[in-house]
């Protein structure tokens, strides 16, 4: 059954038309508690009704056997043990006071429950058709990267020998510390209990010491990239050049997406050579181009709507660079180059995940009086935004949580710890959750919108990837006018009573890198 080729079991078995209702309860659990590790029916099972379940590992003799070869009666038990405990778990939940409202009509919903059918059951459609489309790559691209890499690496090993005046195994450790810090007598920042630490914050620390320190830095990342990306790329690869990632709804902290087996997320972005690895990702057809949507700025265009700020309001409303608005009010000049917006970025994106002067100043390598002056400029031209903080922070100490613009709880007991420390972190938890799983949830709503918009259309025209604010799309010759004018409205439409609209920018080129 599981032979049949992937576009025709995707036509018979997940066609929306056809597809059964159904439920989640790992997804359920995930919506009560987010922040939760174990949420696999074996965990819960043992964590709600004491029993311990049947291993997929035990059944198999610790995978030394594929399922189809364990005894059948063996099979069964374990087969019907899932089938009972779910329908057990099930039982639960519909007793538990977040989650039995889910049942009834859309109508009846309060927000909170439906997050669960308005939002993750039927995202889990669009991830299965996302994840059988897979997306295409250019192995000889990628070779030639890993050749580039090689010379590369090859050029450093001898620099950095020459350098330390003998050779060593610069993928040890320890013999990187005695050179480092027995030969060429540089200062340790860091010792561990048996050895001296050449972790990268030491390496970045002692650049300004000695050129070998951003040699080795160098020649890790470049080790990286061969192992981390480009092997494992080609090794997971289909024999048809296509490559399969999965995606789970129930793994981050933040009510994102994450992605495994492999971890597309992660490709590289930057300019330099690590950046080309997302050249080697290319449409399914030479007549195909991959169209890339990604929300512009969206956490700071939410911070705008859920604080009600005049000031940050009106920027976006004007159509201008909130960066750049940023950089403006703190240092009072108009010109700004490309590193000073990136310095700007940086305050902005920051303190919406409520950082302390301490932890600024760590970020864009300033001093602390510094950056205190940076924040406190930025809440006296935003603030509103104090304001909203504040009031975060006090309805989750009076409630014990707090909640997106969608109904998503996230309840934050430590918000009220006796342990100062303990507390601040959870205050700044609060002040960031309501904006990052808004983001979230908007790009998910997105997501199904346009999926469904594709199908009932019949385009042949496929979503491919999610990278968090991020969109690529396979896109067809005589469908990529069309939709790229529908793709971008669904987009920016998802919050339709804001003062400000979201908004969308669009790349589109013949390779993954050069579409962003």
């Amino acid at each position: 059954f599981f032979k049949l080729k992937h576009d025709l079991l995707s036509k018979i078995i997940f066609s929306r038309k056809l597809m059964p209702k159904y439920y989640d309860t790992m997804l359920a659990e995930y919506i009560k508690n987010p922040g939760q590790r174990g949420l696999g029916l074996d965990a819960l099972s043992e964590k709600k009704f004491n029993y311990k379940m049947i291993s997929y590992s035990d059944i198999t003799e610790k995978k030394k056997l594929s399922f189809e070869e364990v005894d059948l009666q063996k099979a069964a038990i374990y087969s019907g043990e899932d089938v009972y405990m779910t329908h057990k778990l099930y039982a639960e939940q519909m007793e538990d006071e977040y989650i039995k409202d889910s049942i009834s009509t859309p109508e009846e919903r309060n927000k909170k429950s439906s997050i669960l059918y308005d939002i993750e059951i039927p995202l889990m459609q669009v991830l299965s058709d996302m994840e059988m489309t897979w997306i295409k790559i250019d192995r000889d691209i990628l070779k030639g990267i890993w050749m580039r890499l090689e010379q590369a690496i090859k050029e450093l090993e001898k620099e950095i020998h020459d350098l330390a005046g003998e050779p060593f195994n610069i993928k040890s450790p320890k013999q990187v510390g005695e050179i480092l810090f027995e030969r060429l007598w540089l200062p340790s920042a860091k010792k561990t209990k048996t050895w001296y630490s050449v972790n990268s914050e030491v390496l970045e620390w002692l650049k300004g010491q000695h050129p070998i320190a951003e040699k080795i830095v160098t020649y890790r990342h470049y080790s990286k990239l061969q192992s981390t990306y480009i092997e494992w790329l080609l090794e997971v690869a289909s024999e048809h050049d296509r490559i399969h990632t999965s995606y789970n709804q129930t793994v981050t902290s933040t009510g994102r997406l994450s992605s495994n087996n492999p971890n597309l997320q992660n490709i590289p972005t930057w300019d330099d050579i690590a950046g080309e690895i997302r050249t080697a990702f290319i449409p399914e057809d030479p007549t195909d181009t991959l169209v890339a949507f990604d929300y512009s700025q969206v956490e700071v265009r939410l911070l705008a709507i859920m604080s009600g700020d005049t000031h940050l309001l009106e920027a976006f409303q004007q159509g201008r660079d909130i960066h750049q608005v940023t950089w403006e009010f703190i240092f009072w000049s108009k010109d700004i180059s490309w590193t000073q917006r990136r310095f700007a970025k940086a305050v902005n994106f920051w303190v919406i995940y409520g950082i302390s002067p301490f932890g600024l100043s760590k970020m864009i390598d300033v001093n602390q009086k510094e950056a205190k002056t940076y924040i406190d400029a930025f809440y006296e031209n935003y603030p509103k935004v104090r304001d909203f903080f504040d009031a975060t922070i006090l309805n989750c100490k009076r409630n014990g949580y707090v909640e997106t613009l969608f109904g998503r709880k996230r309840y934050i007991p430590s918000i009220n710890d006796q342990n100062k420390m303990i507390q601040k972190g959870a205050e700044r938890e609060a002040i960031n959750m309501p904006i990052q799983w808004s983001s979230a949830d908007i790009i998910k709503i997105a997501m199904i919108r346009i999926a469904k918009m594709l199908d009932e259309g019949n385009y042949e025209s496929k979503m491919l990837l999610q990278v968090h604010d991020e969109l690529v799309f396979n896109m067809k010759a005589n469908e990529k006018q069309e939709l790229c004018i529908k793709i971008p409205e669904i987009m920016e439409w998802i919050l339709k009573d804001s003062p400000i609209t979201l908004k969308v920018d669009k790349g589109e080129w013949k390779n993954w890198k050069q579409a962003k």
